[in-house]
């Protein structure tokens, strides 16, 4: 079994996940990997072509264009 937790670095959150570890397998060995988390909008940023589209997007967003407003209706003939 693989399970993936993403916390921050808080001491209570660490507590918690070792209590949820010590209580989801008791008496057995296990392996915990720790991988720092890359910030998606910094990564979103890091090149012009992600950028240019992350910021129209963002404009799209603010315009109320981004997302197009619909029926049920008009939803069910799209699938259909």
């Amino acid at each position: 079994m693989e399970a993936i937790y993403r916390l921050k670095t808080d001491p209570e959150e660490l507590l918690s996940l070792m209590r949820q570890l010590k209580n989801g397998y008791p008496d057995r060995e296990i392996e915990v990997r720790i991988q720092e988390v890359e910030d998606e909008t910094e990564y979103l940023l890091s090149n012009e072509a992600n950028r240019k589209q992350l910021e129209e997007a963002i404009a799209s967003d603010k315009a109320g264009t981004y997302f197009k407003t619909m029926s049920i209706e008009e939803m069910e003939r799209m699938i259909s």
